[in-house]
């Protein structure tokens, strides 16, 4: 005799794809019954993000009628200026070449840590992921506050170097390009070695094994094994890397001392210094158009490695 916990097979339809009770049974579930539960966070998306990204995209076609003005005409002026002018072109160019940089150098540094944690066995692993994770836990403006003394003329690099004879005289690491390569490495490096850890962990470590053991160089072993197996994590790690480096703008305001002109802080000029809110905006939906279109084709990419 069935224990009356059982359900019985008479009992059971299939609805939509979906299991529940007949009409006789007791219980019954149906696909999306929980549904609502995501609406509050639905409207807060909505009003937090979506409402003001539309007055934002609105506000880019629309002439600047003065300071912090919008004028009511709709036009292409702002796209039109944008695009036929070199010096905007020149922008985006170091943005998009500021993110390279970041990357590369985050790659390099990823790698290999990324492969230490996911192979060790010390019972330290957690403190040192930790480690790594730690300049996450840490304000971006004090975390970037913290560079100030390390990378001044008369900081700790800048001593350390003079005093071991290699420099004559302190060399500018602050308020220059360098200051905002090494304030977004150490902010983003993070993502990259989490991203690549968790891929190399699932990679079997008797692959490895059987390369060395028919003759592979450890380097051999990395490029035809670990790399090629790992390339979903890196292609995660590139893409948001690389998305926030085109969105940064504290880390290059500060480090940067406004002396490094990106897309970022080229919108903070425009709409916080010459209150041209029309132009800041357009200049605001081209990098998100930007920044989006690379996504796609990065994914779409992924997508087709992975048939």
């Amino acid at each position: 005799m069935a224990s009356s916990n059982e359900i019985p097979a008479a009992a059971i339809q299939v609805r939509d794809g979906a299991w529940s009770r007949s009409d006789s049974g007791k219980v019954k579930s149906q696909r999306g019954g929980w549904g609502f539960l995501i609406l509050p966070a639905m409207v807060a998306l909505l009003v937090v993000f979506w409402i003001p990204t539309f007055q934002l995209a609105t506000n880019s076609f629309h002439r600047n009628a003065g300071l912090a003005q919008v004028g009511d005409a709709w036009t292409l002026e702002n796209y039109v200026k944008f695009l036929s002018d070199p010096f905007y072109y020149g922008i985006l160019l170091e943005t998009f070449g500021l993110g390279f940089v970041v990357v590369c150098i985050c790659i390099v540094i990823a790698y290999p840590t990324a492969y230490f944690l996911a192979r060790t066995k010390t019972r330290w692993r957690g403190l040192l992921v930790f480690l790594v994770i730690s300049p996450l836990l840490i304000s971006v403006v004090i975390r970037n506050l913290g560079w100030l003394p390390i990378l001044g003329s008369s900081g700790l690099v800048n001593w350390l170097l003079m005093s071991a004879g290699l420099l004559s005289s302190p060399v500018q690491l602050i308020n220059n390009y360098t200051g905002v390569v090494i304030g977004l490495v150490h902010a983003l490096a993070p993502f990259m070695i989490i991203s690549l850890m968790t891929v190399i962990q699932r990679i079997e470590p008797e692959l490895e094994e059987a390369s060395i053991n028919l003759g592979a160089s450890p380097f051999e072993t990395f490029w035809r094994v670990v790399f090629p197996m790992s390339r979903p994590g890196l292609l995660a790690g590139v893409l948001l890397v690389f998305t926030v480096v085109l969105s940064a703008f504290t880390t290059p305001a500060m480090m940067g001392g406004n002396r490094v002109l990106v897309m970022s802080t080229y919108i903070s000029q425009q709409i916080r210094t010459a209150l041209n809110y029309p132009f800041g905006a357009m200049a605001a939906v081209v990098l998100m158009l930007v920044t989006g279109g690379l996504t796609v084709v990065a994914l779409r990419y992924q997508g087709e490695e992975s048939k």
